[in-house]
């Protein structure tokens, strides 16, 4: 058997596993199910849910309810920091499986999940200009985080520009949904609006950056 039959039989097992577990486990469950479950290991709380953050978004579950658990379940200070690990070690995991997938297969799949106009940013930055689209991705909630793991994977952006762009990018939004996940104790808290108005903001001010982007933006070709 090939090289690229062998990436492909363990890229096609490998999604048909993550789906699986997904809509098997995970399909049904909530932010609040989620505190629940890593507050019940007490002291060991924080190691589970970065654990949790480290492999669940590899089956496409949403980040946002991760980052809205650790709201409610660590507060806005601690909940940031086991989350920027989680997601920095998930970020790091995933860009590596794309490079090792068939990647015509993971092109095709990816392609059907994010705009093309976001595809065309990995596909024409190099490794100077990656540092740049991967921070821009990241500031934008509407971009799927799971997506451009897997895209920058399958680019020549670098891995050390990749993860240090994701790390800075996705502060903005994780400092957002951790708020309200910690304010939605109190809905009817002032705080607990300021929070809903923030997410406001940034998702209209992601909109209005996501229409600015473009291939041009980041590289010199016209």
């Amino acid at each position: 058997m090939s090289k690229k039959n062998k990436k492909l039989i363990v890229t096609v097992s490998l999604i048909a596993v993550f789906v699986a577990v997904y809509f098997t486990c995970f399909r049904d469950i909530g932010a609040e199910d989620i505190r629940n479950y890593v507050n019940s290991y007490g002291y060991c709380a924080p190691i589970i849910y970065i654990v949790i953050f480290t492999f669940l978004p590899i089956a496409f579950f949403p980040v946002p309810i991760l980052a809205l658990a650790a709201g409610l379940a660590f507060g806005l200070w601690n909940g940031t920091l086991y989350t920027i690990i989680g997601a920095g070690l998930n970020s790091a995991i995933m860009y590596y499986m794309a490079k090792f997938m068939a990647k015509d297969l993971v092109v095709e799949f990816l392609k059907g999940k994010l705009a093309e106009k976001w595809w065309d940013l990995f596909e024409e930055a190099d490794s100077k200009s990656g540092f740049l689209v991967v921070f821009v991705l990241r500031l934008i909630p509407l971009a799927p985080y799971n997506v451009i793991n897997y895209g920058a994977g399958l680019t020549s952006i670098s891995f050390k520009n990749y993860i240090v762009a994701t790390l800075i990018g996705i502060l903005p939004g994780t400092l957002v949904f951790l708020n309200i996940g910690d304010k939605a104790i109190d809905a009817k808290d002032p705080a607990f609006i300021v929070s809903i108005a923030l997410l406001v903001m940034l998702t209209v001010g992601s909109l209005y950056l996501a229409k600015k982007v473009t291939p041009n933006n980041f590289t010199n070709k016209k």
